[in-house]
């Protein structure tokens, strides 16, 4: 583990599967709209570009593919307000950590830790303060901490000077999503793909990760 300067880390499908409860209030917020609810694995795809790019994309999905249909922003800002709101209230209905998870972080507990991800900030302290795992990170980057999101250049640039890293640091970015592999391309660091996540093994190639794992306990072998 010399000469690494930090390990990143996506939350949802990375370190948490926090899929049924997205899903559960999806639906649910659909649904008081009018909506038809949709299926699991259609949320599930849906995933990884923060709630408001989830809301609208649920929508569509739920027009029946009727692309050509527009939907007034004004419905798209209150389905997301309201999909937030419900969401905040059943976090941990039935999200997880995945297994090895926590011994995982104690294992890189002498190395820089953080999380980066397109989630809200409070959503993820409530979840790790829950599982027990808040004090392995060093720092926690979510979908709100900036007016622009991962994997925006800037959110890059937040993370080096939070961290005091150098211009170009040695590191890993471990994610499961498209934005996971972008970020790791604009932050100059090896990208871990997650098989086990949201995304499927298809779409995560084509982004060209350098490693893929299909369970967190792999990483230990590669870093």
């Amino acid at each position: 583990m010399k000469n690494i300067d930090l390990i990143i880390y996506d939350f949802d499908g990375t370190l948490c599967n926090t899929l049924p409860d997205i899903v559960n209030s999806m639906n649910v917020v659909l649904k008081l709209n009018g909506y038809d609810a949709i299926p699991y694995d259609k949320v599930r795809s849906f995933v990884g570009s923060g709630i408001s790019k989830l809301v609208e994309r649920s929508v569509y999905c739920a027009l029946a593919g009727d692309n050509d249909k527009l939907v007034d922003p004004k419905i798209l800002d209150k389905v997301t307000s309201e999909m937030s709101e419900h969401y905040s209230q059943h976090l941990m209905d039935n999200s997880f950590l995945y297994e090895g998870c926590l011994e995982l972080l104690e294992h890189f507990k002498d190395l820089p830790q953080i999380i980066v991800s397109n989630k809200p900030v409070k959503m993820i302290e409530a979840m790790l303060k829950e599982f027990g795992a808040e004090q392995y990170f060093d720092l926690i980057v979510g979908g709100d901490t900036l007016d622009v999101c991962k994997p925006d250049p800037a959110v890059w640039k937040l993370v080096k000077e939070k961290m005091s890293l150098d211009e170009s640091p040695k590191g890993f970015m471990v994610g499961d999503s498209v934005p996971d592999l972008a970020f790791a391309k604009v932050s100059g660091l090896t990208g871990v793909a997650c098989t086990y996540g949201f995304n499927d093994l298809s779409v995560l190639q084509k982004e060209g990760a350098d490693h893929f794992i299909n369970a967190l306990s792999e990483l230990k072998d590669l870093i």
